[in-house]
């Protein structure tokens, strides 16, 4: 029989008890069902255990699959749960975060005349409306059928705080900044913003920039593993110079938009922000290939983030 104690902060510690059962023949989430048992409101992806040590860190018992013993939990064990609040999937997090700039763009240069007074669009304005529009709906899509999530779900704030960041950057900003008449057709009459050969130039620059990061998210779902099983590391079209490379194309289509823009202070506001967590996740999946592959075979000569700088 297996016995390990949970003690978690705020609730009684419990005692889980698995007769006729050896620690190679409870998962984690045997353990995480038989806490719900006895607290229903901790649903499994509300749980978070770690095995206490007294020489170092806490071991995290991160996947359900794996059995007690493959973390060293024996009989007797006490682990330590903690409760991660409310939970939302990570998949409606991502719908939720992109709707928004959808309807936004298209509502504030509609709307624009409320704030700033009849205006006529630029070609610039409805060309950038029209590209930030298929920018997000084709995240949106992605999210929906392409993206494979390595956590189930996050906590329900995260709702709150991603959106306010791409509603307000992608939609607040960019409407206050752009669709104003400081872009107009009358404004930018006679200049090189208002030049058909500008605007479809860049245009079709930040299209092919979609179309490169959408081959290289369908690359990557390509190489999901099933839990347990060796990283793949990518080796599709850009990833031969880029460890990142989906994150360079999105970084280069926004610096189109920003060049499309002559320096938009939404656009670059977007950029700024973008790019620096982009650089965080580049250099955190960086540091996990180079800890988990060959080093005769990965990183080679690969940038991590954006030949030939980075």
């Amino acid at each position: 029989m297996v016995s390990v104690t949970v003690s978690t902060p705020g609730r009684p510690s419990v005692v889980l008890d698995f007769a006729q059962k050896h620690p190679n023949d409870v998962t984690i989430k045997d353990v995480k069902i038989a806490i719900q048992a006895k607290f229903p409101k901790l649903v499994l992806n509300r749980q978070r255990l770690t095995l206490p040590s007294t020489s170092g860190k806490p071991t995290p018992l991160t996947d359900e699959s794996k059995s007690l013993a493959s973390y060293g939990v024996g009989e007797g064990a006490k682990l330590r749960l903690k409760d991660l609040g409310r939970q939302i999937g990570y998949r409606v997090l991502y719908l939720w975060e992109y709707a928004g700039p959808i309807f936004l763009n298209p509502l504030f240069l509609n709307c624009s005349h409320l704030l700033w007074g009849n205006f006529q669009p630029s070609a610039l304005q409805l060309a950038v409306r029209n590209l930030t529009v298929l920018h997000f709906i084709k995240r949106f899509l992605e999210s929906a059928f392409v993206h494979r999530f390595s956590r189930a779900s996050v906590p329900v704030s995260y709702v709150v705080r991603n959106c306010l960041y791409y509603w307000g950057i992608c939609g607040l900003l960019i409407g206050l900044t752009l669709y104003r008449p400081a872009y107009s057709a009358k404004a930018l009459s006679g200049t090189l913003l208002d030049d058909p050969r500008w605007v479809k130039f860049w245009s079709g620059f930040i299209v092919v920039c979609e179309l490169l990061n959408l081959n290289a998210h369908l690359h990557l779902r390509s190489l999901r593993q099933p839990p347990g099983q060796p990283r793949k590391y990518p080796t599709g079209l850009g990833f031969g110079l880029a460890v990142c490379a989906n994150y360079w194309f999105e970084i280069l289509g926004l610096v189109g938009m920003v060049i499309m823009t002559a320096g938009d202070l939404g656009t670059i506001t977007y950029l700024a922000i973008g790019g620096s967590f982009m650089k965080i996740w580049a250099d955190q999946k960086y540091a996990r290939y180079k800890k988990e592959m060959d080093p005769k075979v990965f990183p080679g000569k690969r940038y991590k983030l954006f030949p030939p700088f980075y």
